[in-house]
């Protein structure tokens, strides 16, 4: 290791964090630090939003059990759990509507598991009667289903369940 090789780690520049486009000086343009920048700002995508007082964004589903899901509790303080994997075994991988990751449990059977903890409502999964069980999915992001335009449970008992 040369006397220098410490100093040149320090200014390679590899491990910087990216500015905004408005906190560029000339100097971040001299070593080229702005045209990084602007590769990874192309890359962002929107988000469209998903009306959840929509029904149309809903699914039901009659499935038999074993259903073959795999879910998962959502991150973050919304509670509520979503698909993680539809297994190749069980009757959810041959459904009508094919099922997602990332698909939000919204019902099962006539009850209203939304926000419920991972537990409670994957019990109210297997308590459920019969060899089918109706489960209710919104396709969309857990910010439009838990936030401030989520429908309140008379809109959900009067069109999902």
């Amino acid at each position: 290791m040369g006397i220098f090789d410490g100093i040149k780690e320090a200014f390679s520049g590899n491990d910087k964090p990216l500015v905004s486009e408005d906190r560029i000086t000339p100097f971040d343009r001299w070593l080229g630090l702005d045209k990084e920048l602007a590769a990874t700002q192309a890359t962002v995508q929107t988000v469209m939003y998903i009306d959840p007082a929509d029904a149309s964004n809903y699914m039901a589903l009659e499935l038999a059990k074993p259903m073959g899901i795999a879910f998962v509790e959502n991150e973050g303080e919304c509670g509520g759990v979503c698909i993680d994997e539809v297994l190749d075994s069980g009757s959810a991988s041959s459904a009508e509507t094919p099922l997602q990751q990332s698909d939000q449990l919204v019902a099962v059977g006539s009850t209203l598991v939304l926000g419920w903890e991972f537990d409670a409502a994957i019990e109210a999964i297997k308590s459920s009667e019969g060899l089918s069980t109706k489960l209710v999915f919104f396709r969309g992001p857990t910010a439009f289903l838990y936030g401030p335009t989520k429908p309140d449970a008379e809109w959900y008992s009067a069109n999902l369940l």
